[in-house]
């Protein structure tokens, strides 16, 4: 990896909707190069109704709240307000900011630009919209630098958004590796894992009939769905011998949870990335997914390891493969995965954020 950029002088504040443990390790891994007391942490909110994050930086002088409300209810004025106060008080030169959809950030942006501060835009997204060129002109004039998702986003960012490449770094979309990382997975379990909400996107139900309709629960393979949400009664209805359902799993568990099982899947409609895949792949698991998912080309080159996700036979012939590959070739897939993922860490975060603030 190469040296880092210059920090000296730097006052930095991150602002998310919600911090949980990705951001808490991407801050410290700015922290490091940075030095304490130069980077500051903000969320719209202390909760949010969709997920059960612990904040690990909760009681820390570094980490402020910019609301008292959840993350989903109105409060743009107070929020900016905040906002404001922290850059001023901490005489903050640098923000990075989650994106542009909120009003709050819209706001953020614009007062920071007319404050002369320099911002860099977090992206996951990738996916076509109207008046993309437009929306190119409008965030090259606010913002400094762009720290995207992977290859999917950056080609978004700089074909269709028309942005400068050499304002446009990756990757943004990282995991605390070393957290999934102690112990290698039972490839002797025969168990398929998959970490999805319960909702329409994740496309659980076409997952379910495809492993049905590839028969390897004959072999004494295992479906474990892990995530609860809206759809829970709705595959509990579809599900078929050898598949097993948990709802949500803490962070601290899920080590364990991966190095359970010998085989990763996400079927996703819609994924702008797919962190779950990071995390299967730190924990040595052989992973495939389908090709929404935002991480794909990134991740997961092969294509023998990708499927259009609308097709269940597809999803079914990938699954029958399975009984078919020995336990050492998974063993030796998950370890080229767990190397493949090095170059996706809080370490090459925090080096890409400070590239793209450079420009």
């Amino acid at each position: 990896m190469q040296d880092f950029p210059e920090t000296s002088g730097a006052k930095i504040l991150l602002v998310w909707d919600r911090i949980g443990d990705y951001h808490a390790a991407r801050f410290r891994a700015l922290e490091n190069f940075a030095g304490t007391g130069n980077v500051l942490m903000a969320d719209l909110g202390g909760a949010d109704k969709l997920y059960k994050w612990k904040n690990p930086l909760q009681g820390s002088e570094w980490y402020k709240s910019l609301s008292s409300k959840p993350v989903e209810e109105p409060d743009a004025k107070k929020r900016l307000e905040a906002f404001k106060e922290l850059v001023k008080i901490h005489q903050v030169n640098l923000v990075g900011i989650a994106g542009y959809g909120r009003p709050e950030y819209r706001a953020m942006l614009h007062w920071c630009r007319m404050k002369g501060v320099k911002v860099v835009l977090f992206a996951e997204s990738w996916y076509t919209g109207n008046l993309d060129f437009l929306k190119g002109l409008y965030l090259r004039f606010l913002c400094r630098g762009f720290l995207v998702s992977g290859l999917r986003a950056k080609n978004h960012f700089v074909e269709r958004l028309g942005l400068p490449e050499n304002r446009v770094y990756m990757p943004y979309s990282v995991v605390d590796n070393r957290h999934f990382s102690a112990q290698l997975p039972d490839y002797s379990s025969k168990k398929i894992l998959c970490l999805a909400r319960f909702s329409e996107e994740k496309n659980l139900v076409k997952l379910i009939a495809a492993f049905g309709a590839s028969r390897i629960a004959a072999n004494g393979w295992k479906l474990e769905l892990v995530g609860g949400g809206p759809l829970k009664q709705l595959l509990l209805d579809h599900a078929t011998e050898g598949i097993v359902f948990r709802d949500w799993v803490a962070y601290e568990d899920l080590p364990a949870l991966y190095t359970s099982a010998s085989f990763f899947i996400l079927p996703s409609i819609f994924e702008p990335w797919g962190l779950v895949v990071n995390e299967a792949m730190a924990a040595g698991l052989p992973v495939a997914l389908s090709e929404e998912c935002g991480c794909a080309p990134d991740l997961v080159p092969d294509p023998a390891f990708r499927f259009p996700a609308k097709d269940d036979s597809a999803i079914a012939a990938l699954l029958q493969k399975l009984p078919l590959i020995p336990e050492e070739e998974l063993r030796n897939i998950g370890l080229k995965n767990r190397e493949r993922i090095n170059a996706f860490s809080p370490e090459a975060w925090a080096e890409a954020f400070l590239q793209a603030s450079a420009f």
